[in-house]
C-alpha cells in the first residue's frame, strides 16, 4: 500500500515549462504549448495539471481519458470519423475525452485548462 499525502498546486505565474505539439500533429498555425504537471498517483496511471496553448490547429488523439476545465481561451474541437461532431469551449467550460478518440483543435484565442488524465498504464506527461 502506497503511503497517504496530499499535493496541492497553483495555476503558474509565470511561463510553464515546454509540453510541445507534436509537429507532424500541427496542420495550422505555431501553437506553442506549455504545460506543469502539479500531481501524479504513485503508480502514474493519473495526473493533473495546467496546460496553455496559443492559437493554431492540430490533431490529437487521447491515448488517455482526460478531464478538462477551461480557465480561459476559446477552442473548437472536433472528433474525426463518422459522427464529427463539434464543440466550441469557453472559458469555464468543462469536457471529458475518452481514451482512443482522434480529434482537431483549434485554438481560436489564447487556452488555459486545469486537466486530469488517466491510463490504464503509467503515463510519462
Amino acid at each position: 500500500m502506497f503511503p497517504l499525502s496530499v499535493t496541492t498546486g497553483r495555476l503558474p505565474t509565470g511561463e510553464m515549462p515546454e509540453m510541445p505539439v507534436e509537429p507532424h500533429e500541427i496542420l495550422e498555425g505555431e501553437p506553442n504549448a506549455r504545460g506543469l504537471i502539479v500531481g501524479r498517483s504513485a503508480d502514474k496511471t493519473a495526473a493533473a495539471g495546467f496546460w496553455s496553448c496559443n492559437p493554431g490547429r492540430y490533431e490529437f488523439l487521447f491515448d488517455y481519458d482526460e478531464f478538462l476545465y477551461l480557465l480561459e481561451g476559446e477552442v473548437t474541437v472536433t472528433e474525426s470519423g463518422p459522427r464529427g461532431r463539434s464543440m466550441t469551449l469557453k472559458d469555464g467550460d468543462t469536457a471529458c475525452f475518452p481514451m482512443g478518440i482522434k480529434t482537431t483543435w483549434h485554438i481560436h484565442r489564447k487556452l488555459t485548462k486545469y486537466f486530469v488524465a488517466r491510463s490504464l498504464s503509467p503515463m510519462e506527461l
